[in-house]
């Protein structure tokens, strides 16, 4: 009777335990869940806060030192690389290097972030530096990259091989924000957020380049006699 009365004990105990595990269970899910929607939250107000902002790769260390500014360094770059007039006007609210120490002279400089104050004039500098494509300062090769987060660009670097994918396959496409990838097929637009999903939706596509170049087939031009096997047919 006492051994009944104690697993008695122990079983209900046991359901005791069992239900506020699975509660435990239940709030650690909906915490991560929350936490993970609190991390997307400000990841999007991370990167709008930059929407106004552009990277700039390759100008060499110290030449901001020879009496031109941030701001004033940046517009003289822009204007003498890109087909910018001297008449347009473009305003920088401040242009610095990243932080960290000064690189030796055999590494590669401190990219520059820009902040400028329209959100137009950053898309029309994007816009004509894709145009050009390779762009020189002073004997030096400078890139221009929209400046995003550490984790977004990681995100939007995982596309990469679905994009040279499209343009192997002469694919109209584009990676809009945040991270998706669109293509144009026959016409049709397609959306991906998984990069694995595109990679194997574009490999089943047929190629774009080959079909243009294909001539279109001549048909036969038989000449009817009365001999002729295929008229006989």
């Amino acid at each position: 009777s006492s051994v009944e009365t104690k697993t008695g004990r122990l079983g209900g105990r046991m359901d005791d335990h069992e239900a506020r595990l699975a509660k435990v269970e239940d709030d650690l899910a909906h915490q991560t869940r929350f936490a993970g929607e609190l991390w997307d939250r400000v990841q999007d107000l991370e990167n709008r806060s930059r929407r106004n902002n552009i990277r700039v790769i390759g100008i060499p260390e110290g030449v901001e030192g020879s009496g031109l500014s941030g701001p004033t360094l940046l517009l003289t770059v822009l204007r003498e690389c890109l087909s910018l007039g001297e008449t347009e006007s473009i305003e920088v609210e401040r242009a610095h290097r990243t932080l960290g120490l000064r690189p030796p002279p055999e590494q590669h400089p401190r990219p520059i972030i820009t902040r400028l104050l329209r959100f137009q004039d950053r898309e029309r500098i994007l816009r004509l530096a894709r145009e050009v494509g390779e762009l020189h300062w002073r004997g030096g090769k400078i890139m221009i990259f929209p400046d995003m987060s550490r984790e977004l660009a990681a995100q939007r670097k995982l596309f990469t091989p679905a994009r040279r994918r499209c343009m192997e396959l002469g694919i109209r496409y584009a990676l809009q924000y945040p991270a998706v990838l669109r293509v144009t097929v026959n016409g049709r637009q397609l959306k991906f957020k998984d990069p694995e999903e595109a990679v194997r939706k574009l490999n089943r596509t047929p190629d774009q380049n080959r079909r243009e170049e294909d001539p279109q087939p001549q048909r036969k031009n038989h000449r009817r006699t009365e001999g002729d096997p295929e008229e006989q047919r």
